[in-house]
């Protein structure tokens, strides 16, 4: 089995070759949600204020999966330095199945109550509407957000950054 290079590279060089790769990644996500806002608000203030309730919920279901992911992370990282791989192995798969868990909990929120949380904030049958549907979307579709977090906390914790940015680039 090759050596983890958490535990084998000097902590300058391993700093900056993990560093890069998670500062890029973020730089990407912010982005994304500048240009989302961008060209919502093309459309009417009403798209983009049914956007901006249904903000709060995407915030919390990336809490949520960053939460499970640094679980995760510190989690194997232990058990890889303890060179435990059954065990290390065993927290990799329960990770995927906690993403998959979180999703499943937060797409029956959208389904089920996404109306009655943008009618919290506002009368507007329009942005009411728009939120809604809104709303369900990103919850029932956010498997790829949790799903992300985590296996991006995984390959943090074996030291592989590079890949998740790759993939953010492409998404980009």
């Amino acid at each position: 089995m090759a050596e983890n290079k958490m535990g084998t590279m000097p902590e300058g060089r391993l700093i900056i070759t993990m560093s890069f790769p998670i500062m890029l990644s973020m730089l990407m996500q912010a982005l994304y949600n500048i240009v989302d806002s961008a060209f919502v608000a093309r459309i009417s203030e009403d798209a983009l204020t049914a956007v901006s309730l249904a903000f709060p919920v995407q915030l919390l279901m990336i809490a949520v999966a960053t939460g499970a992911g640094v679980g995760v992370n510190a989690l194997l990282s232990q058990r890889l330095g303890q060179k435990r791989q059954d065990d290390a192995d065993a927290v990799a798969v329960n990770g995927i199945f906690l993403a998959v868990c979180c999703w499943i909990v937060f797409a029956v929120f959208g389904l089920l109550f996404g109306r009655r949380f943008i009618a919290l904030f506002t009368d507007a049958a329009a942005v009411i509407e728009m939120g809604t549907s809104y709303v369900t979307v990103v919850t029932a579709a956010s498997c790829g957000v949790f799903l992300l977090f985590v296996a991006e906390r995984l390959m943090q914790a074996t030291g592989n950054t590079v890949y998740h940015m790759i993939t953010q680039l492409i998404g980009a």
